[in-house]
């Protein structure tokens, strides 16, 4: 301190130095005073700082930015001795990375997160070159890690990318692939965000690879990043983050003499702004996807479902859903291979109903196709009989009630909201079977039950005497829908016995589930994203399962 200078200009002195750092400035090099405390003891071993409150002075070296942090108006600051890391709220002050400094603040908690703020002093004391630390991660390491730059090496595995254009990140795990509780592999997941992928993303696309890299279950070999705690905690990229490829989704050959595919339709609704599409030009790209993938499938008989359930006076049979993207099927397909529709009126009561559609050169109706009259069941499945390739059987096309509350207050048990409902209907499906006259006694039921192969409706059902049709199927590709990270099978196929000895080959066609919602018919996603195919036609992905004589 020169002759004369008080304290309070020294320290004017300093915060000059510091806002011309932050102003591009080079201010000449400072030496640091001690800190009071080591960033370890403000940030603890526990949730929440044992220093909160207190006004700390804290020396290290600003780490590599990640590309999020500058929303969060501030930078990370790390002990060079130890490696703990925290962020510093500077209302707008970005040190450059690898630069020492000297702040003085009051620790606080934001969102969650140890925060150094109201900042009296930022005092920048030279370089000092900062590597990220080599650490493989584990989710109870979150917090003994908050605000520090890693390195790790672990494979992080793409679990869901529902926030990836809108917010920049995505939901990742280094144990691999997340399956709901009721699905065999059902096991606890530790799930960890990464964010600040928005450059990532945007090369993904300008770069062609999208198709690549964004499908759920590719792969990153390593991650730099600093590290925030949280439910779940938080990786904040400072480098591009490259996934190694998923592989494509590919669709097994015909096998046998019958196929019967069943697929969701994410409400297919010609009526516009009910549900489904909201404008003309997006129910042309829905049911242009849609058809795409129906086309493929190649199956003799299409049970369908989440489509409008057009009541009587409603509208003109033109206007009915099923007809609607039959017509526009049909007109991609030669005679021999077009559809007819099992029934075209509309369901008892709901907005959705299920439908049939077979191909008349392959199965032929026996008698009037008809809605289970149950008054279990909240969606009447519909059933039809069909004489096929050497055989007779019935199939009833299915969709039980979805695991979404209705309401915010509802209770939500271990399989979703509306399991004792989706249990009742199971209870009457095994009921109907178990009447159905012995010239009918092939049965399938396939659809969407909206319950994993171990919950309730499935187990009921297979207690029944039916035969899950994709219980040989490796559990690692029995799943259909993926919610909030966690892969499920909602889409299911069961047969009686004698169609059970049959079955040549059970298959879910992954082109839905893993996909991103970037890439549906939506006209808010990136226009350069559309594509007339099949990729995310829905959100469930189809079914199918193929017959010998």
């Amino acid at each position: 301190m020169g002759p004369g200078m008080s304290r309070a200009a020294l320290r004017a002195e300093l915060v000059g130095a510091a806002l011309l750092c932050a102003c591009g400035a080079s201010p000449p090099a400072a030496w640091c005073p001690g800190p009071s405390v080591e960033i370890s003891e403000v940030q603890g071993s526990a949730a929440g700082s044992p220093l909160l409150g207190q006004r700390v002075e804290l020396t290290g070296v600003v780490s590599a930015a990640p590309v999020s942090v500058a929303a969060r108006g501030g930078f990370f600051l790390q002990a060079e001795a130890t490696a703990r890391g925290i962020f510093v709220a500077s209302n707008g002050t970005s040190p450059a990375p690898g630069e020492r400094l000297h702040v003085v603040g009051t620790v606080a908690e934001l969102n969650g997160v140890t925060a150094l703020v109201n900042l009296e002093l930022v005092q920048p004391c030279g370089p000092a070159p900062l590597e990220p630390s080599e650490l493989e991660l584990s989710a109870v390491d979150a917090e003994r890690w908050e605000g520090s730059w890693l390195h790790t090496r672990q494979s992080w595995t793409l679990l869901d990318t529902s926030e990836l254009w809108s917010r920049g990140r995505v939901r990742v795990s280094a144990q691999g692939r997340a399956y709901a509780a009721g699905h065999p592999l059902g096991a606890q997941t530790e799930f960890w965000m990464l964010e600040g992928l928005g450059a990532s993303a945007r090369a993904w696309v300008d770069g062609g690879s999208l198709s690549e890299y964004v499908r759920l279950g590719a792969q990153t070999s390593e991650l730099t990043a600093v590290v925030l705690s949280g439910s779940p905690p938080t990786l904040l990229a400072t480098q591009p983050v490259e996934f190694r490829a998923a592989p494509p989704a590919t669709l097994s050959p015909r096998a046998g003499a019958l196929r019967v595919a069943a697929l969701n339709l994410d409400n297919y609704f010609v009526e516009l702004g009910l549900r489904g599409a909201g404008s003309a030009p997006e129910l042309a790209r829905q049911r242009d996807k849609l058809v795409a993938a129906l086309r493929q499938l190649d199956a003799d008989v299409l049970a369908l479902s989440e489509l409008e359930n057009l009541q009587p006076g409603a509208g003109s049979a033109a206007a009915d859903s099923a007809a609607d993207l039959l017509t526009a099927l049909n007109a991609q397909l030669p005679a021999e291979l077009s559809y007819t529709l099992s029934a075209t009126r509309a369901a008892p009561g709901g907005v959705i109903r299920s439908a049939l559609a077979y191909r008349p050169q392959r199965v032929e109706p026996r008698g009037a196709a008809w809605f289970a009259s149950e008054p279990e069941l909240t969606r009447p499945p519909l059933f039809q009989t069909f004489e096929a390739p050497g055989r007779q059987l019935t199939i009833g096309a299915v969709h039980l009630k979805s695991k979404l509350c209705e309401r915010e207050a509802q209770l939500v048990g271990p399989e979703g909201c509306g399991a004792e409902t989706r249990l009742a209907e199971a209870r009457a499906l095994a009921a109907i079977a178990a009447r159905l006259p012995a010239g009918a006694s092939e049965l399938l039921l396939i659809g969407d039950f909206n319950s994993d192969s171990r919950e309730a409706p499935a187990q009921e059902l297979q207690r029944s005497g039916l035969s899950d049709l994709f219980a040989n199927v490796a559990a690692a590709e029995r799943y259909s829908y993926v919610f909030e990270g966690r892969a499920s099978q909602l889409d299911h196929a069961l047969a009686s016995p004698a169609l059970a000895a049959a079955l040549v080959r059970a298959q879910i066609w992954h082109i839905d589930a893993d996909e991103p919602k970037l890439l549906d018919y939506h006209l808010d996603n990136p226009p350069e994203l559309y594509r007339p195919d099949a990729r995310r036609c829905s959100d469930h992905d189809p079914i199918l399962v193929d017959f010998a004589p």
